[in-house]
């Protein structure tokens, strides 16, 4: 698996495919009404005034299409070109972006860049393919990213407010960092234990660390083989640190009707390509106290949830350890 950028830092924001759709329809409607008004002579209502809204759909038609294969951002290692529907290209470089706006007026959410003084440099639709990629370009390069008016809804803009509050860590720090956020997480199943002690059920937890290899793999978590094991003697390029729990009662877990288990799967680092100039990859981690506030609410809902349906259990086995640490073997020796 490839993690390090091969050939310098290129990709592009482009219009996605809502822009070619719509534009084709209103293409081919335009022309199946024409062709409709020429040979069905019964049908030409409204005489030449007909042709107005016919050709202004057309015209939208064509402006889509347009729009599609020609507004783009073309961002290569430090040089970035914005391509309007005109093909009008302005081009400038990272270091002349002095901030980016995240917004905007009405229904749609709007990235805007700004030189240093101010000056607008590119405005481009949240809508557009790869603006998660343009977001995490920005960030990785220190560029500062103010938020206005943001509707918080769907996936991408969800990726965003991720990529935004995440960190960043060295091979060093990962060790101290997950026993931090163990001690933050663990209290929260322990307190929920508590409070469903009707249920007669516990947690088991810990993380787990992978090679990013053995996440591709189409199966249930728990089903999964590291192929790094726990102890650590360094960190490989392909890695990935997760902190894992399964709902247990006795020695068996629980599951539901269809056989899934009740379990909490937090992706807490990974190690992906880096999007700063001349570092080759960076390992992420995500922000403590977001996911820490996410994991709160996640189990009050399963509190309320679980007198709601049915569950079993099964005596099925975990393919991996669980740990309360991660990191390198010779900083928890170190430590212990």
């Amino acid at each position: 698996m490839e993690i390090e950028w091969s050939d310098g830092i290129k990709f592009q924001v482009r219009e996605n495919a809502a822009a070619f759709i719509c534009g084709c329809i209103a293409i081919i409607l335009s022309v199946i009404i024409l062709i409709l008004w020429i040979f069905c002579p019964s049908s030409r209502g409204g005489g030449a005034l007909m042709f107005v809204p016919l050709f202004c759909m057309a015209a939208f038609g064509v402006l889509c299409l347009v729009i599609f294969y020609k507004r783009r951002l073309i961002v290569e290692d430090m040089n970035l070109c914005y391509v309007n529907f005109f093909g009008k290209r302005k081009e400038f470089t990272l270091d002349d972006i002095g901030y980016c706006k995240i917004g905007g007026r009405g229904a749609y959410n709007h990235v805007v860049l700004y030189n240093l003084l101010g000056e607008k440099l590119c405005k481009l639709d949240f809508e557009m393919r790869d603006i998660v990629e343009l977001h995490q370009y920005l960030v990785d390069n220190q560029v500062r990213v103010e938020w206005g008016a943001v509707k918080l809804d769907g996936e991408a803009m969800m990726l965003l407010d991720a990529i935004h509050r995440e960190g960043s860590v060295c091979e060093e720090e990962i060790s101290k960092c997950a026993e931090r956020f163990f001690d933050e997480v663990e209290p929260l199943f322990r307190e929920w234990e508590k409070r469903n002690q009707q249920f007669h059920v516990s947690w088991e937890l810990g993380f787990v660390q992978y090679s990013l290899e053995d996440l591709t793999h189409k199966c249930k978590f728990r089903e999964r083989v590291s192929s790094l094991g726990s102890n650590l003697q360094e960190i490989p390029v392909s890695y990935a640190c997760v902190l894992e729990a399964y709902l247990k009662c006795g020695e068996e877990y629980i599951v539901d009707r269809k056989g899934e288990d009740i379990s909490v799967i937090i992706p807490y680092m990974v190690r992906s390509k880096s999007y700063r100039i001349g570092e080759g990859t960076r390992i992420r981690k995500v922000d403590e106290k977001n996911t820490v506030n996410w994991l709160a609410l996640h189990l009050e809902m399963l509190s309320r949830e679980m007198p709601r349906h049915k569950y079993h259990t099964e005596a099925f086995t975990v393919r991996h350890c669980l740990s309360r640490k991660a990191g390198l073997v010779q900083e928890q020796s170190s430590e212990q």
